[in-house]
């Protein structure tokens, strides 16, 4: 993926949450998965894959191409784990669509279901904390 560092508006939209504002991460995919951590919200955004999908799915089968209406419902699951759970940032163009963030949906259920995903939190939380450790101790 792109180096996220390269511009202030692509900064901004790469932020993890309000209280952290400089990370030491390049690839999306790491701000994806500090993103999602709560298990609330990485549930809801399961749900969310799967009603999309199966939504897509039996759009197909039963030919009624007025349900695609609810394909914005798919969003709202995610939305809600972000609102009520995580308290993470979130980019509106991440929210609505962008294949960066389906990119990540995709892959995180994968390393879900592959029972890799806590592996990854736990990897990306290690690196965030000794970047801001080692940051903290060059202030004093």
């Amino acid at each position: 993926m792109s180096n996220i560092n390269s511009n202030p508006q692509q900064s901004l939209r790469n932020r993890i949450n309000n209280q952290i504002l400089d990370h030491p991460f390049t690839d999306y995919w790491d701000i994806f998965i500090l993103k999602h951590q709560h298990p609330i919200n990485i549930t809801l955004h399961i749900w969310g894959i799967l009603f999309f999908y199966g939504l897509l799915f039996y759009t197909c089968k039963s030919q009624n191409f007025w349900l695609l209406l609810g394909l914005p419902l798919t969003q709202f699951l995610g939305l809600t784990g972000h609102f009520f759970f995580e308290r993470s940032h979130i980019d509106l163009q991440d929210a609505v669509f962008s294949w960066r963030a389906s990119y990540c949906l995709g892959k995180m259920l994968f390393r879900i279901l592959m029972g890799k995903y806590q592996d990854d939190i736990r990897q990306r939380q290690e690196i965030l904390n000794n970047y801001i450790s080692k940051n903290y101790a060059n202030i004093q």
